[in-house]
Formats: C-alpha cells, sequence, structure tokens
C-alpha cells in the first residue's frame, strides 16, 4: 500500500501549472510543497483536489501570510501518513529522533553539501543545519528546493533527498514508499 506523494516547489506565485497538475494529484495521497509558492492561493487551489496539501515556508514567503496559511504548514509538527510520519522542518529533533526510519521530512532547504543543493557555479549553498539534523536523525525521506538548478534526487547516508525543481518552470517529483521503506522518486515535468 504505502504512501504516493506529490511533490512541488519554488512555484513562486505562478499558477500556470498550477491548474495542470489537477491530473497528477488524482493518483497520490497526499500533496507536498516545500517553499516558495508566495501566494496563498495557491495552497488553497491544490487542496480543491481532495487531497492532503502539507507546506512549509520558503525564503521568498511573505511572513505576513503565514496565518492565511497556517492550516497547511507542518513546521515543527508531527503528521502521521499511513506507516510513516511526515514533519516539517524546523522541528525538534529529540520529538522524531524514534521516527527516523519513518519520517519523511519536509525543508525548504537541502542538506549542504549533497547533489541537489549546487548553485549555478557548483558552489553549495544547502543547510548545514538541515545537513546536522539528517545525520542524527536519518529520516527516511527529505523534500526539498530552494536550490532551481539542483534538480534531482541523491542521498546522504540512507536519507534519500528530493529536490523536485522548480514548479514555476514545470517540474515536480513523484514520491512512492512502500510500506516496507523502500522508496522511489521520479522527476517529472508538465
Amino acid at each position: 500500500m504505502g504512501v504516493k506523494i506529490l511533490h512541488i516547489s519554488d512555484v513562486h506565485g505562478n499558477r500556470y501549472y498550477i491548474g495542470s497538475i489537477g491530473g497528477v494529484i488524482k493518483d497520490v495521497d497526499v500533496v507536498v510543497v516545500s517553499g516558495d509558492f508566495e501566494d496563498p492561493e495557491i495552497l488553497d487551489v491544490l487542496s480543491n483536489y481532495s487531497r492532503p496539501v502539507y507546506a512549509v515556508m520558503g525564503n521568498m514567503d511573505p511572513y505576513g501570510i503565514r496565518s492565511r496559511v497556517q492550516k497547511y504548514l507542518v513546521e515543527g509538527r508531527i503528521i502521521p501518513i499511513g506507516l510513516f510520519y511526515l514533519a516539517g522542518y524546523p522541528i525538534n529533533m529529540e520529538e522524531v529522533k524514534d521516527l527516523g526510519p519513518r519520517l519523511i521530512l519536509i525543508s525548504h532547504y537541502p542538506p549542504y553539501g549533497t547533489n541537489v543543493d549546487k548553485a549555478w557555479n557548483g558552489s553549495h549553498i544547502g543547510s548545514k543545519s538541515v545537513r546536522r539534523f539528517v545525520e542524527n536523525v536519518r529520516p527516511l525521506v527529505v523534500l526539498c528546493g530552494h536550490v532551481h538548478e539542483s534538480r534531482g534526487v541523491d542521498r546522504l547516508g540512507n536519507t534519500v533527498i528530493v529536490n523536485p525543481g522548480p514548479l514555476i518552470n514545470g517540474y515536480y517529483a513523484l514520491v512512492n514508499i512502500n510500506d516496507d521503506g523502500t522508496v522511489n522518486a521520479e522527476l517529472s515535468k508538465l
């Protein structure tokens, strides 16, 4: 059975692909938005497809919209999803340390020093604190974004890291997690 996730990031307020992604949403269990949606109505439209929508804020999301999107935000929260747990970064490491092999972490920023945090010039611009979290908690999956040019799937130890690329350019990922914890992440484009 497992869980099937549509993972998007970096919409940047552009609704061009939001209507098109509805055909993908009908085949998933949950929608994860790893920040930089910028327009609260983006999350509302995604939730109209009758799938739970979980999000974290990104560096481009105006703080003033936080109260408007609070029902979607999972920063500091743990949400059970089937046999797994979804949590939004930042979160207290002690609260989730025993969930590692069943934890799906949503972070706007990728872990530092991976193949999904490289800027256009090749320098690593991910988060060192997210990396420390991954090294200590060892979540099953990290769903992140932020670095538009580092779309991809990588590993840090046994943790699968997925940066779907920016939806503003039509990119997304489908992440299938089987009950036994095996992960299959497929990068796609609308």
